[in-house]
């Protein structure tokens, strides 16, 4: 979104009465509630492939930069 936009906004809002600046507010954290992208994070302490894969290559990386 462009700056004069947000201002445009803004503004709109602005001369809003009190009661329906709150009402902007409630529904804006409605849409950002429902558009949120929601990221899943996986706490297991299980390792998968991809992990052993990185630790592996991270440790021959250590190894050979230490070992030059």
């Amino acid at each position: 979104m462009t700056e004069t936009r947000t201002l445009e906004i803004l503004e709109t809002i602005r001369s809003l009465p009190p009661d329906k600046i709150d009402e902007v507010n409630d529904f804006a954290n409605f849409l950002l509630e429902r558009y949120r992208k929601v990221e899943t994070v996986d706490e297991s302490d299980d390792w998968s492939d991809e992990d052993l894969r990185d630790v592996t290559n991270a440790s021959m990386n250590y190894f050979d930069e230490v070992n030059k």
